[in-house]
């Protein structure tokens, strides 16, 4: 399988997840059968009462939409990761319109404002640890940082936390982000297997954790690498997918924490048993931030078996949907990963 086929395939399994978890955002996993008549299991329009409301099936939110921008920054800048194209990304995505205005959260938004010369004054400044901001929002758009570092674990950590620090300056947020760049730069590694990936995760997550302390602000929370190992443990033990996502989600839980989506993105993947639409499926409808964990469960799961694993429609519809050019973008990631 060639390092495109890898990379397309983590980019298309990260989008579908993210635009089929639109829709069962914020409700459990009784709440999504409830209210779907079952596991939601491909693109249906966003209900009236999701934070996607209105958005129609394959429409992506910002989490694919911001690792979309981030990807084509890279691309762009011909793999050089530093503060300029980290800015670009966050720009460009301002540049969106809809997902901005949408879908930016306070932390993210007070950033992109002062990049646009509009600075904002930063929400609960005063707090000696707003301890909120450990979320996932870098993890959720930082698979190209990997896609484009095959099998080196550490330049992925150092670029994630490149990439994240313009929004997301805190210890927890940088270790999830950098646990879900490592998984990415093994999952496309030629002999990778579930075992590598989650060690790269709990690696990336470790580091990510040092690091973040030292260039960023300490905040107060669980490790996201000790609940990795976790999660996975949970994935593997449970005799069934089902078993698996109803443990995760209530011993990890699946919210807007690093400490949460990320680790239960683990947990799913290592219950998939290899299969990435089906671990992928089932961070849809864990409940809570799914879209957030099935985007972070597909860029690993897709990357790790490639396009020619995951069903045909998907890549039709999330271009057409949303105007993207994925096969494309994923030739050009693989050219700046031969040249870096």
């Amino acid at each position: 399988m060639t390092l495109n086929e890898r990379i397309l395939g983590g980019l298309v399994l990260a989008a579908a997840g993210d635009a089929i978890g639109a829709a069962t955002e914020t409700r459990s996993t009784a709440l999504i059968e409830e209210r779907f008549g079952g596991p939601v299991r491909d693109f249906i329009d966003a209900p009236e009462d999701t934070f996607a409301r209105g958005a129609k099936a394959g429409t992506v939110t910002d989490d694919f939409s911001l690792a979309w921008c981030t990807a084509m920054a890279i691309a762009e800048r011909g793999g050089v990761i530093d503060e300029a194209c980290a800015k670009d990304a966050l720009v460009r995505w301002h540049g969106l319109g809809d997902y901005f205005e949408r879908y930016a959260g306070p932390t993210t938004r007070a950033a992109v404002m002062a990049m646009l010369g509009t600075p904002m004054e930063a929400p609960l400044s005063f707090l000696a640890c707003d301890n909120s901001k450990a979320s996932n929002g870098g993890a959720m758009k930082i698979e190209a940082v990997g896609y484009v570092n095959p099998g080196d674990w550490d330049r992925a950590v150092e670029d994630a936390i490149t990439i994240c620090l313009p929004t997301h300056p805190y210890d927890i947020a940088l270790s999830g982000a950098c646990a879900v760049a490592a998984a990415c730069a093994e999952a496309v590694r030629e002999g990778a297997d579930l075992f590598s990936i989650v060690k790269a995760g709990a690696y990336g997550a470790q580091k990510g954790y040092e690091k973040g302390g030292l260039v960023g602000a300490r905040l107060a929370g669980p490790s996201v690498e000790r609940r990795i190992w976790i999660a996975a443990e949970l994935g593997m033990r449970a005799p069934d997918i089902e078993t698996a996502m109803r443990d995760i989600s209530d011993i990890i839980g699946t919210g807007l924490a690093a400490a949460e989506a990320v680790p239960a993105a683990f947990g799913l993947l290592v219950a998939g048993r290899g299969d990435p639409v089906e671990a992928t499926l089932a961070g849809v409808n864990i409940g809570s931030d799914t879209d957030t964990v099935a985007t972070i469960v597909g860029s690993i799961a897709g990357a790790h078996s490639g396009i020619g694993a995951l069903p045909g429609h998907y890549l039709e519809v999330i271009d057409r949907v949303n105007g993207y050019d994925l096969r494309g973008l994923a030739d050009r990631l693989a050219e700046v990963a031969a040249e870096r």
